[in-house]
């Protein structure tokens, strides 16, 4: 029953992770593509900076709950005259000083992708919201590292730039460089 439920189309390429020490002659549906991507970076505390810029917006979505509450329950007598305000003073200036305290944190790189052929660069990056974004840019748009002028901070993170004019942040020296002859080659 598991091997009829495995060899659907749906759960094909389960099949081919789970299953690949057993030797059957399976064909699979397309040829190899040149298009896989192979990590060469990976930046292991990109999960706590994200969840960082995400408290913003819980404490947001708190406080568009708890201010309207406030109000309410004020106007009832449940709460003391002043809760309203209150409610409003401590969402209002927490939601500033998260905003303004992850300001740094955006676009930093936690994964970077090259294609096996070396012609394409896949950025997961974290944004202002704690997203993870991927961009696939072609490797001429990636301004080579080592061209960049210095900076007092490449100590700390290096920061690569794309010929759109996004700027990123590389923390090299705190990730894990996975693959660094071909990382080497390709984005210095």
């Amino acid at each position: 029953m598991l091997k009829l439920l495995l060899s659907s189309k749906k759960y094909n390429i389960i099949n081919r992770r789970c299953c690949s020490s057993v030797k059957e002659n399976v064909t699979p549906s397309q040829p190899e593509s040149p298009s896989i991507y192979e990590t060469v970076f990976s930046f292991p505390f990109v999960r706590y900076i994200a969840a960082f810029n995400r408290l913003k917006v819980y404490h947001l979505t708190g406080t568009s709950l708890a201010v309207p509450g406030c109000a309410l329950m004020e106007i009832f007598d449940v709460l003391p005259k002043g809760a309203f305000f209150t409610a409003a003073y401590i969402g209002i200036t927490g939601t500033a000083v998260l905003s303004l305290a992850s300001l740094p944190f955006r676009n930093i790189i936690g994964y970077l992708y090259l294609r096996v052929d070396d012609k394409k660069i896949k950025i997961s990056s974290v944004d202002f919201w704690g997203n993870r974004k991927d961009k696939i840019v072609k490797v001429e748009d990636w301004f080579p590292l080592l061209d960049m002028q210095p900076k007092a901070t490449d100590a700390v993170y290096l920061t690569p730039l794309l010929a759109d004019g996004t700027k990123y942040k590389l923390f090299v020296k705190f990730g894990n460089v996975l693959d660094s002859k071909r990382m080497g080659q390709v984005l210095e």
